[in-house]
């Protein structure tokens, strides 16, 4: 069956160290394992009222062991400010991977992504 648009392929939670760094787990809907990981480092000044809201280094782990490096972009919603829009995009070529968006829970950056 073809994927149709902006179909959900997966879910992800980030979890602010408190210095510039994101842990995550997340799921892919695709995927023979998981949960899985990614480790983000910010690349922008840190915004102290927003601490998930930047350009961020980041990495993963896919099934087979396999590593993907990114950059991960983290914005808040124009259309509502409760709510974040991610990009993931190669670092070389700067085309997007996924996109998603989140929301924050316990403190915690809970949402959906797409490719």
């Amino acid at each position: 069956m073809p994927k149709l648009p902006n179909q959900i392929i997966g879910s992800f939670i980030f979890r602010s160290e408190g210095d510039g760094c994101l842990t995550s787990k997340y799921h892919h809907a695709d995927s023979i394992g998981g949960p899985f990981v990614e480790a983000s480092k910010i690349t922008t000044p840190i915004t102290p009222n927003d601490v998930f809201v930047g350009t961020y280094d980041t990495s993963w782990i896919e099934d087979l062991n396999i590593s993907v490096v990114a950059r991960l972009e983290i914005i808040r919603s124009i259309r509502n400010r409760n709510l974040f829009q991610l990009f993931w995009r190669d670092p070389i070529t700067n085309n997007l991977i996924f996109e998603g968006t989140a929301m924050l829970f316990d403190g915690l950056l809970v949402g959906a992504y797409w490719d």
